[in-house]
C-alpha cells in the first residue's frame, strides 16, 4: 500500500486539568496508526495527564486493529492510575463494542462533554 493509498487517519490532542482529548479522525485500521496513536499517548501521558478522553466523533471506521489500540490506550492509562474514557462514538463503531462485549470494559458517553462532566464530578 503506498502512502496515498493508505486510509486517512488523523488525531489532534486538547488538555484538561488532569485529562487529555485525543481527537480521532477518519479510519483506524493499521500498525503505522496504532504506532503514531500509541506514540502521541506515551508523549502526553504524564503523571497529572493519566486519563484520556477518546473523541470518536469524526472516526469513520475501524476494526479489529483499532480496538486492539483502544485496549493497549486504557491498559497504558490504568496503569498510570487513570483511565479511558470513549466519546461520540458513530452507530457502525458502537456496533464493534457490543459485538466484542467492550462496551462493558470501557465508559462510553454520547459526547465529549459528557465525558468531561464525568470526570469533572
Amino acid at each position: 500500500m503506498t502512502e496515498t493509498d493508505r486510509p486517512m487517519f488523523d488525531l489532534a490532542v486538547s488538555n484538561g486539568p488532569n485529562w487529555k482529548v485525543f481527537h480521532l479522525k477518519g479510519r483506524l485500521m493499521d500498525q503505522q496508526q496504532a504506532d503514531r496513536l500509541m506514540g502521541t499517548l506515551d508523549n502526553e501521558l504524564t503523571g497529572d495527564h493519566n486519563t484520556v478522553v477518546l473523541d470518536m466523533g469524526e472516526l469513520q471506521y475501524m476494526n479489529s486493529t483499532g480496538l486492539n489500540i483502544l485496549i493497549n490506550v486504557l491498559t497504558k492509562t490504568r496503569n498510570a492510575g487513570g483511565d479511558t474514557l470513549i466519546a461520540a462514538v458513530s452507530h457502525s463503531v458502537r456496533q464493534l463494542f457490543v459485538v466484542t462485549k467492550l462496551d462493558t470494559v470501557f465508559t462510553i458517553t454520547p459526547t465529549v462533554d459528557e465525558a468531561v462532566a464525568k470526570l469533572s464530578a
